[in-house]
């Protein structure tokens, strides 16, 4: 039956107005040491048990109407859902920290393979323990595009720096530091071919001296 069914109520009072005169008289009877015949105690005790069983549950169910259980019910299975979401979420964002950790890791992993290959095949002996692989990253974070990138490549290249051993070619430029670094194929090659030329007009003389002066400064601060 329902918490709520008032023929039930009914029943539950009855049976508590009953049970609690009866447990009453027969515990004071077996208390107090009232002469009865063993059978008559066996069945005393009977009733004794009996009407306690039906006291408690009365109470049990006495305390139903004034225990918001309901509520109580609801709380619990919102806390338990709670609970499971915090998890599911904690979960998620160790997936996430662990994935950003691995992507981390094997981003650094190529770099440092980068590194070690433009070192290996670019820069001259007297400075493989200088920044010089740094010194171009930060130069090409904010030079992209072609015209500036062979341009630093023929800077140190130049004698007068010493740098590296020769400009990379389209390919290994592309391999080092990215497409979007280093431009387009056609834009590279241009710009190569007017810098190797023997002659070079003022312009691009002044051009030389800025970018030499720029990318000798970011190697000082590399080195700080």
């Amino acid at each position: 039956m329902k918490l709520n069914d008032r023929s039930f109520k009914v029943f539950i009072y009855s049976g508590l107005g009953v049970s609690i005169p009866i447990l009453a008289v027969g515990v004071a009877m077996l208390l107090s040491g009232y002469r009865i015949s063993p059978e008559a105690k066996f069945w005393l005790w009977f009733v004794v048990v009996l009407s306690a069983v039906v006291m408690v549950f009365s109470l049990i169910r006495l305390l139903c109407d004034f225990i918001p259980v309901d509520k109580i019910s609801r709380r619990l299975r919102k806390n338990v859902v709670s609970v499971q979401d915090n998890s599911l979420k904690t979960s998620s964002i160790q997936s996430i920290q662990h994935e950003h950790e691995t992507q981390n890791e094997e981003h650094t992993d190529q770099h440092n393979a980068m590194k070690a290959y433009f070192i290996k095949q670019y820069v001259n002996k007297a400075y493989v323990d200088e920044p010089v692989f740094e010194t171009y990253e930060e130069l090409f974070k904010e030079n992209k595009g072609g015209k500036n990138v062979v341009l630093a490549f023929y800077c140190g290249a130049d004698t007068n720096m010493n740098w590296l051993i020769s400009i990379p070619s389209y390919t290994e430029a592309v391999r080092m530091f990215g497409e979007d670094v280093v431009g387009s194929k056609n834009n590279y090659s241009v710009q190569k071919s007017n810098l190797v030329k023997e002659e070079l007009d003022d312009k691009k003389l002044t051009e030389i001296r800025t970018m030499k002066l720029l990318m000798k400064k970011i190697m000082a601060s590399k080195k700080k």
